[in-house]
């Protein structure tokens, strides 16, 4: 599955809000070279400061004056430029919660809409951007299986998981099972990690999957705006991501003593 989401272009103006725009890229960039605006309906754009975006939604900063009232569930859209790299993307959103942040300004919580129609367009080093999954991945001990349930609509699909992170999971699974996601489609994760009776459960969307002879690698970011059990044990699977990172890094260091 090879999957993209933003056209290039060469000229990058104006804010102008609406559902499409002009979407541009050349590198991967950093937050704080953004010039983010938040674009709502009747009202002239809003710079707001960008706290985090991934490929499912973003949380930004306004002034609480300019805050829509009784705003959750109302759609907007997000304006992201980059004036250096001369590339913008306008992103359409549902604004998931809105929370105090001081006296003056609010937290936003944005979940972004027509994911597949993101992923359709998802190209290169600004796909990178808001695919990143950039907590350190973590792979199981040698000697230990997680198992991993995916569902989707009907289907159900069985693996194992070939890595995790704080925001994702790595799951290799059978071709003739797996070749039936696509990418960016939500899906449903069950994981059985070691030392818990309880499996995981948490939403997800497909990143990408690579086929390897029989099997395939589907790559899956958690969704970690959404309201899903994984929201009550978190802390219990980071402690397993956490414990895991310590023991490769001492077999690491024994490794490195003994070169």
């Amino acid at each position: 599955m090879k999957f993209s989401l933003f056209k290039k272009s060469r000229r990058a103006g104006a804010v102008k809000c609406g559902n499409e725009g002009e979407r541009l890229h050349n590198a991967i960039p950093e937050a704080e070279e953004l010039e983010v605006h938040l674009c709502m309906e009747e009202q002239p754009p809003v710079l707001v400061d960008l706290r985090d975006m991934n490929i499912q939604g973003a949380q930004v900063v306004l002034p609480f004056h300019v805050a829509p009232l009784g705003g959750e569930g109302r759609a907007v859209v997000l304006d992201v430029h980059h004036p250096k790299d001369q590339w913008r993307v306008q992103a359409t959103a549902q604004v998931s919660k809105l929370t105090k942040w001081d006296e003056q300004l609010v937290l936003m919580g944005l979940q972004f809409t027509r994911l597949g129609e993101l992923y359709a367009q998802l190209d290169d080093a600004l796909g990178r951007y808001f695919n990143r999954r950039s907590a350190k991945r973590v792979k199981p001990d040698v000697d230990t299986k997680v198992r991993v349930r995916v569902a989707y609509g009907p289907h159900r699909v069985r693996g194992e998981a070939h890595d995790l992170s704080r925001t994702g999971i790595s799951v290799v699974a059978p071709l003739v099972q797996a070749a039936i996601f696509r990418a960016g489609e939500r899906v449903r994760v069950f994981i059985e990690l070691p030392g818990h009776e309880e499996e995981f459960e948490v939403l997800g969307v497909v990143k990408h999957g690579f086929r390897n002879g029989e099997e395939v690698l589907l790559g899956i970011e958690f969704d970690l705006l959404s309201d899903s059990p994984m929201r009550d044990r978190r802390g219990e699977y980071l402690d397993y991501v956490e414990q895991r990172r310590e023991a490769i890094e001492a077999w690491q260091r024994q490794l490195s003593r003994g070169a």
